[in-house]
């Protein structure tokens, strides 16, 4: 009897699993017009640039535009996390979107590496939008369609009647 939960609904909550064990940034899929800009840092992400809720990151982007560096923030700079270290911002979320020429209909996974001073973003080749997902599933359906329309069967002769040579008989008989 130790192992109940009496008097009382047992939690129905679900704990969070993290989907990676290093570190990661995420770029929230638009899922809507007018959905937010969100940004979110694993646990991992948080380790390892020692950040926590309400904190506050900067970004940073060489000036090819090649690398985006991100750091934890000193005094009033950057971007205010919220207590679950997200953060929403329309301006960065677009700049890197178009800079990338990433789909913002995916989630965008960027690995979080660390460098002298600032930790640089990799991104992670692993999005597909659900345009994408449709895609394949329609030239999959095609293919298939394709497959079943042009088979190619050796003919057959129908038989539709059998000759019995049997003496005497001279009788056809039919099947």
């Amino acid at each position: 009897m130790e192992n109940f939960t009496w008097d009382a609904v047992p939690s129905q909550r679900q704990r969070k699993t993290e989907k990676y064990n290093y570190p990661v940034m995420t770029m929230a899929a638009l899922s809507k017009p007018g959905a937010g800009r969100k940004f979110s840092f694993n646990k991992a992400a948080q380790d390892l640039m020692n950040i926590e809720g309400e904190d506050r990151i900067s970004f940073g982007f060489s000036a090819d535009r090649t690398i985006i560096a991100i750091r934890k923030a000193e005094g009033d700079t950057g971007f205010k996390l919220t207590k679950t270290c997200t953060f929403s911002d329309k301006k960065i979320f677009e700049f890197i979107s178009k800079t990338l020429e990433l789909s913002n209909d995916a989630e965008n996974e960027f690995k979080i590496l660390d460098g002298d001073g600032f930790y640089k973003l990799e991104l992670m080749e692993n999005a597909i939008s659900n345009d994408e997902v449709e895609e394949v599933l329609e030239a999959e359906q095609e293919v298939v369609a394709d497959t079943i329309g042009n088979v190619d069967y050796p003919e057959v002769e129908e038989a539709t009647s059998i000759e019995l040579d049997t003496p005497n008989s001279g009788v056809e008989s039919q099947w």
